[in-house]
């Protein structure tokens, strides 16, 4: 691997975004040849053997934002929220929870059949087994299950969900169990662990961190150049070929500086347009979450203090997969508990279940505030917008559920609500959800996947920007629809496919 101090002039392949996708596809592509060049806005610590690696990036147990872009926005009621995206190699898997889950089939066999031919569950399912090898899933064995993580599962159980731990399961239907997690030896595995460090003595690929890219030049509708910034000094690089890796905040904002977006947008802020495509930027959607939560109780911190022994604990472990009366599918909601150590609570803890929507219907947007480019765009997923309210109402399910089969259950853990209360008719409990609610930190769509005649559409089954020619995007904003899972091993399966179509070794 090289590294510059001064950037190249020319590189054949250029990825923008060394994050969870962007560190895959340039790990694929070097190993089949290619030589590659990675542009990553934050730092590169090396290999995980070089142990030069911040703790809290590495501790499992933690979700540090010690390395944040910033990203900030409002809730369906205007309440302030942020949206954590890691700037570092390996990007929001260096940073994010460590649960990962597949999601249902019929949501990939959905893309498949709406114009993404090789997307469907079963072209799919050879990749999540291949990153999962790669990331070093493992799952929990029963002893290292924490006790408010098994009150859960109790408590799920004597509700009659099945206790299973299908979450690798593309077939599962309702239940509870633990996910399998990306951790080794109490380490978060991340991309650039699992997928780049293998790479990295290759002649031919060349990171570049701290490398913050402005926009993509284009001549006569094809790729030329990437103008970058680094340590305070503008360049810009020739390339064959870019392959956008900046997720689903940061892959929209570099193509609408680039030219390539709404005409309209584009023009108020003095932008060139290079391809007029209304689908860059909209289509953003999250799983929004509703809060509960509580103080631990004495019995809670007794029983923590007990089982790790001044060790390791983990935080959040089991998830239980619900369906709601508007489910288009064998289950639309997730509730993953876990619990925080807290000093203003009396015996030192909190516990937070969170209720949240896998399939929202509401959709929103990634807007430029100006064209420079350390200006952060606005974010705006329109949480529990949809004209027919099916987002609330699935969401309204799951609190309900919850309260009424959960927190009963688990009295000897859930001590006072650090929440208002629950209104028990449905506009009080719907104001409330529009008040308290979060998110699940899973932006997605930005840059959907498309049959060639959707207007909306941003790129084709192959990733290729319409267009123009030698630029394709790479991560969750190619998303169409955010699966039902957890998004992380999923996005991996993107860049997978993604260059398995640029190596040739895709069918």
């Amino acid at each position: 691997m090289k590294s510059f101090r001064s950037l190249p002039e020319q590189a054949d392949t250029v990825v923008i975004g060394g994050g969870t996708a962007g560190c895959v596809i340039a790990a694929r592509l070097a190993a089949n040849g290619r030589s590659v060049l990675v542009l990553e806005a934050g730092p590169d610590y090396g290999a995980l053997e070089d142990g030069n690696w911040p703790a809290e990036l590495l501790d499992a147990a933690e979700l540090p934002t010690t390395h944040d872009w910033g990203y900030e926005g409002a809730g369906a009621a205007g309440q302030p929220l942020t949206y954590d995206r890691a700037r570092v190699i390996g990007g929001c898997s260096a940073h994010n929870g460590c649960s990962q889950s597949v999601g249902w089939a019929g949501d990939y066999d959905a893309w498949a059949a709406a114009g993404c031919p090789g997307w469907s569950a079963a072209d799919l399912a050879p990749l999540f087994t291949a990153a999962a090898e790669l990331l070093r899933f493992r799952r929990y064995t029963q002893d290292e299950i924490q006790p408010f993580q098994r009150e859960f599962i109790r408590a799920c159980r004597q509700s009659g969900i099945p206790a299973l731990d299908d979450l690798e399961d593309l077939g599962a239907s309702q239940s509870v169990g633990c996910a399998p997690v990306n951790v080794r030896d109490l380490t978060r595995i991340n991309t650039a662990f699992g997928y780049l460090d293998p790479q990295r003595a290759r002649p031919n690929l060349a990171i570049a961190a701290d490398a913050h890219v402005d926009r993509i030049h284009f001549l006569v509708g094809a790729v030329e150049a990437v103008t970058v910034t680094r340590h305070g000094r503008t360049s810009t690089v020739g390339a064959r070929e870019v392959v956008l890796a900046a997720g689903a905040y940061g892959s929209p904002e570099v193509l609408l500086r680039s030219g390539i977006g709404p005409a309209a947008h584009l023009e108020d802020l003095g932008i060139t347009v290079v391809s007029d495509r209304p689908g860059v930027g909209s289509n953003l959607h999250d799983h929004p979450a509703a809060l509960l939560e509580f103080a631990g109780t004495a019995e809670l911190r007794r029983e923590l203090a007990r089982f790790s022994g001044g060790g390791w604990l983990p935080q959040e472990q089991s998830i239980v997969k619900l369906r709601s009366p508007v489910s288009d599918g064998p289950y639309d909601l997730h509730v993953y508990p876990w619990v925080e150590p807290d000093p203003t609570q009396e015996y030192g803890w909190r516990c937070v279940l969170p209720i949240s929507q896998l399939r929202p219907r509401s959709r929103g947007t990634v807007r430029l505030t100006s064209r420079a480019p350390d200006a952060r765009a606005t974010v705006d997923p329109r949480f529990f917008s949809d004209d027919a309210g099916a987002d609330l109402e699935s969401v309204r399910h799951g609190v309900r559920w919850t309260l009424e089969n959960v927190v009963p259950r688990m009295d000897r853990h859930l001590g006072t609500p650090l929440f208002k209360p629950v209104p028990p008719d449905e506009d009080g409990l719907d104001d409330w959800v529009r008040r308290h609610h979060s998110h699940y930190w899973h932006p997605a769509g930005t840059c959907a996947m498309g049959a060639a005649d959707d207007p909306m559409a941003v790129v084709d089954h192959q990733g290729r920007v319409f267009g123009v020619t030698g630029l394709r995007v790479a991560d969750a904003s190619v998303f169409p629809d955010i699966p039902r899972a957890t998004p992380a091993l999923p996005t991996v399966v993107v860049a997978e496919r993604i260059a398995g179509f640029m190596t040739g070794t895709t069918p």
